[in-house]
């Protein structure tokens, strides 16, 4: 997601490396010495301080680089008077551009205040800027990162939404250190290829940022798309199932739980998008389940998780619901060049190879794989979530002897085993083998309350009501009605401290 934009000045919004290389030249003719274009090239973007250690190690003292500055900036001057000051290709359309799409835009530039000021406004973008920084308000100029992350929060856009263009090799540098996409525009200086890994994308004039920021911003996941192949899977089966409208009632509201857990982190649009997929994917395999097996039970029948990640993943099911993120994503384990583009241009695609698969495989687990990135771990624990906390409107809306496949005696008259009570009161989720009786099933979705990990998630638990549902249990033991009381007033206390 691209939220703002941030330009550098000489070389990207003016055609002033040419006037610039003239008047080094001209300086140096007024001086008596040679000056050759590689060390013109080692100044641009970078900070007075820097150029003057490049211009002290080149003439060991022989002339002063102010001095020569001095008369390079004059010359520039007299060019100016005549010439004007020649503004880049795709200007006025990108600035066009940026205010119509409501992005962010700064110019964070190596040259002094005095001067820039005045050169943005006499090429009239200044109106356009949210932000200006100058080289003279970072300590350490480009190539460090200083300018660009300042220029950032200036204007309130997190780095990995930040575009940076540039068309000098510090510049590049500076925005691949800050950790933005960096858009190259060639002026004077050719980079070779280790200065283009560092790159976002190489565009000939501005008119081409439109299109990359167009191309970052496209939605990863369509939805409608997703929607439609879900409707389309699930005409497969019988419809009047209770336990077939259960799941897909169930997978759309976990699809929107994933959303608001994903929103409340503040996630970017195309994250919230891959959170809100996971939802509509997850329990993809409890349809099959049900045909071929009659049950939810995974002890009885298969792990669902591990079988709908099959059918998705393995068997290709996946292509129906996101067609194009999905093989963009495959293309990536691939190995070709193609794909190593794909790997190094989108964020997504290369941060998510294989996450969907992941996330599917491991919702349903005790505990999540140990060795997973945090990113990884996020919409793991996402999906998670939201699977949890629909889970007790699942069991406090639905007759239990369908959820459990167990009847109603069974259900009344069963007790709570010693083991299930435990791992409640050590917050624990209830590990389905120590499970005994059926009321040790609703203890056990009662305790999956312990184990969420998002405010978000605890909100909307305690928002919708339903753990309390459960809570309100009545058996035909007493003992039983009497343990229901205590876990509740347990649980009272442990949502007062969230």
């Amino acid at each position: 997601m691209v939220s703002g934009i941030i330009f550098d000045m000489d070389g990207v919004l003016i055609d002033s490396e040419r006037q610039s290389n003239e008047g080094w030249l001209w300086a140096a003719g007024q001086l008596g010495v040679d000056m050759p274009m590689w060390l013109i090239d080692s100044f641009k973007g970078a900070p007075a301080e820097l150029c003057c250690k490049f211009f002290d190690d080149y003439y060991k003292g022989v002339i002063d680089y102010w001095e020569a500055k001095e008369l390079r900036t004059q010359h520039v001057y007299k060019i100016r008077e005549t010439e004007g000051i020649p503004v880049k290709k795709g200007v006025k359309d990108i600035f066009e551009y940026i205010r119509n799409n409501g992005l962010k835009c700064a110019v964070a530039t190596s040259t002094r205040r005095e001067s820039a000021e005045k050169t943005l406004h006499e090429i009239g973008v200044w109106d356009y800027l949210d932000a200006v920084v100058y080289g003279d308000e970072v300590e350490r100029g480009k190539p460090e990162p200083d300018i660009f992350l300042r220029a950032a929060k200036a204007i309130g856009v997190n780095p990995s939404e930040a575009v940076v263009v540039e068309d000098s090799i510090n510049g590049i540098k500076a925005g691949y250190a800050a950790d933005m996409r960096v858009v190259h525009i060639p002026d004077t200086i050719a980079i070779d290829d280790d200065i283009r890994k560092l790159t976002y994308m190489v565009c000939a004039d501005l008119n081409g940022l439109i299109d990359v920021v167009e191309s970052i911003n496209k939605p990863v996941i369509n939805r409608k798309n997703v929607i439609n192949a879900f409707a389309e899977y699930v005409r497969n089966y019988d419809p009047s199932d209770e336990k077939i409208k259960l799941k897909i009632d169930h997978t759309y509201r976990v699809a929107g739980l994933c959303q608001r857990i994903a929103e409340s982190l503040g996630l970017s649009e195309p994250d919230v998008d891959i959170a809100w997929l996971l939802g509509m994917l997850h329990d993809i395999g409890r349809f099959e389940q049900i045909r071929r097996f009659g049950t939810f039970n995974d002890v009885q029948s298969v792990d669902h998780a591990e079988f709908g990640a099959d059918l998705l993943f393995k068997e290709g099911l996946i292509r129906k619901f996101a067609e194009g993120y999905y093989e963009e994503c495959e293309l990536a384990r691939s190995g070709n060049e193609e794909a190593e583009q794909i790997i190094k241009n989108n964020e997504h695609h290369n941060k998510d190879t294989g996450l969907l698969e992941l996330a599917i495989r491991q919702h349903n687990k005790y505990r999540v794989k140990e060795d997973l990135t945090e990113r990884q771990r996020m919409f793991c624990d996402i999906l998670r979530d939201a699977d949890k906390v629909d889970i007790f409107k699942v069991n406090a809306d639905i007759h239990m002897e369908i959820i459990y496949d167990v009847t109603t005696e069974e259900l009344k008259s069963g007790v709570i085993s010693k083991e299930v009570l435990e791992s409640f009161y050590k917050r624990e989720t209830v590990l389905k083998s120590v499970r005994k009786s059926a009321v040790d099933h609703i203890v056990g979705h009662i305790s999956l309350l312990f184990e969420l990990v998002y405010k978000e998630s605890y909100r909307q638990a305690k928002e919708q009501g339903y753990v309390y549902k459960l809570l309100d249990f009545k058996s035909d033991v007493p003992e039983v009605n009497a343990e229901f009381y205590n876990m509740r007033k347990y649980v009272d206390e442990f949502l007062k401290k969230i």
